[in-house]
């Protein structure tokens, strides 16, 4: 494996860690508003939201329920791109 498959698979392992600790942190909402969790959660979002945001608009034309899916949406992605890096690299 080359070293861009490395770090392909590393980058969408990091990437997969983000967004499921993004999705946890909504979850508690002390975190988010003190200073520190505020600046960790807004880069979380910078991180994330390329890849949640188109995922999201086309979801919410088709269903508006409460339940964000999304992030499960995007992980399985993730881990589909994992995949197709392993076999190309």
């Amino acid at each position: 494996m080359s070293i861009i498959g490395i770090s392909l698979y590393y980058l969408f392992d990091i990437l997969t860690w983000v967004i499921i600790i993004r999705s946890f942190m909504t979850w508690i909402p002390n975190l988010m508003t003190s200073e520190m969790g505020s600046r960790v959660y807004h880069f979380m979002c910078s991180v994330t939201d390329p890849i949640e945001a188109p995922i999201r608009n086309v979801m919410y034309k088709y269903s508006s329920g409460p339940v964000d899916f999304s992030p499960m949406i995007a992980i399985l992605l993730l881990m589909l791109l994992k995949r197709v890096a392993l076999i190309i690299f």
